[in-house]
């Protein structure tokens, strides 16, 4: 359930206290003890005009923090709910709110500039609050890409079928074979006097074979340019929870997400709080945490219409100007549209892969099967 929740009459996101505050304020009221009661004239006033982060949806609920009955101390934050149940229709089936979620849950996409725990999330709400100073964008400006990303999520959508045990099987092959078109594959039958040389390598002999066996789907790999290495297992994951169920086609912003990586960069390079913390030869590399800084420079990107010269005309005006910064600026959530793009994008070609079934054996076994025939054939012993 979300903890903030954007007011369409007010242009702003607002959490249940700031919420509740204003409300007081607004009517001129006493503002409300921790066991009070909201008035229905509020709770109407907060159906009608809050709105999910995520999906959109009017129909918004508050629910007070859960507070120890020994000592008073919250023990649950508060957060909007979104219920069907009278004016409410519930989030959209595709919103990242949607189903058993836990209060406070802040989706993987999602970003709350509001809360710094580290160098990068510092230096960018610091950034993202001078830029809404400045007026460079506005809280609706940031609502706006949600709900764009939001459109672009429902328009494009493609249905998980791989198979979760296929990225792990690849990721080995890969590994275990030889890179298709990288080296000239054997292509002669190995007699019992060649198995039986002193020096005889079997498992290089049995790495080729394994690439013989299935060059043709080494082939599909380097031509499709396919490397699973380092998301082989988070593909996996995301098979499985996925599988037969409808999600987001990212290929359908893969300019936009080429254009964030290397602005983001730009703002890494340019910008001293974040420069210090990169590298120099890959300054997103060295960045523990990338999503704040992804969502910023999407942010700045799109409000640009996704001009990189008007973006960083932008960038310059926030960094050049030295006004003292209003850290409450920064209490919005925004949208790193890119989150597991890479992983995503992969899966979707993995399941244009042709003609792959995965064995029952794992990759090694195949070799050690392979090596112990051949070792048979030429009389050796077992090397098991």
């Amino acid at each position: 359930m979300p903890i903030t929740a954007f007011s369409s009459s007010r242009g702003m996101e607002l959490d249940v206290d700031q919420l509740l505050s204003r409300l007081s304020e607004e009517t001129a009221q006493s503002e409300l003890g921790k066991s009070q009661a909201i008035p229905e004239a509020w709770k109407t006033h907060i159906a009608s005009d809050l709105e999910c982060p995520s999906c959109f949806q009017y129909g918004a609920e508050v629910v007070r923090a859960g507070r120890s009955k020994t000592d008073g101390q919250v023990v649950r934050q508060a957060y909007f709910r979104f219920a069907k149940s009278g004016a409410g229709t519930g989030h959209h089936p595709f919103c990242d709110f949607a189903g058993n979620v836990p209060a406070g849950h802040i989706p993987e996409n999602l970003v709350m500039f509001s809360t710094a725990k580290d160098g990068v999330s510092r230096a960018v709400r610091e950034l993202v609050c001078k830029g809404i100073a400045l007026q460079v964008f506005e809280q609706r400006d940031i609502r706006a890409m949600r709900e764009w990303f939001f459109q672009q999520k429902l328009e494009s959508q493609f249905v998980v079928t791989l198979d979760p045990q296929l990225p792990g099987w690849l990721d080995s092959l890969r590994h275990q074979g030889y890179w298709y078109s990288r080296r000239p594959l054997q292509g002669f039958a190995l007699s019992n006097a060649v198995l039986r040389m002193p020096n005889f390598d079997f498992k290089a002999a049995a790495r080729s074979e394994l690439s013989l066996r299935y060059q043709p789907i080494l082939k599909q790999l380097f031509e499709k340019k396919i490397f699973l290495h380092g998301v082989a297992s988070r593909i996996e994951k995301m098979a499985s929870d996925y599988q037969g169920k409808s999600v987001f086609d990212p290929t359908t912003l893969s300019e936009h997400y080429d254009l964030t990586q290397t602005f983001a960069e730009f703002i890494c390079i340019n910008h001293a709080p974040l420069a210090r913390l990169g590298k120099t030869y890959s300054p997103l590399a060295g960045l523990k945490n990338t999503k704040y800084l992804l969502a910023f420079a999407a942010l700045l990107l799109f409000v640009s219409d996704w001009q990189p010269t008007a973006a960083a005309d932008k960038f310059a005006k926030i960094v050049s100007n030295n006004m003292p910064v209003d850290q409450t600026l920064g209490n919005v959530m925004g949208l790193n549209p890119f989150h597991d793009f890479e992983s995503w994008e992969t899966l979707k070609l993995l399941q244009g892969l042709t003609d792959i079934e995965v064995p029952a054996v794992t990759v090694k076994q195949e070799q050690e099967a392979w090596i112990e025939d051949a070792r048979r054939r030429a009389g050796l012993q077992s090397i098991l």
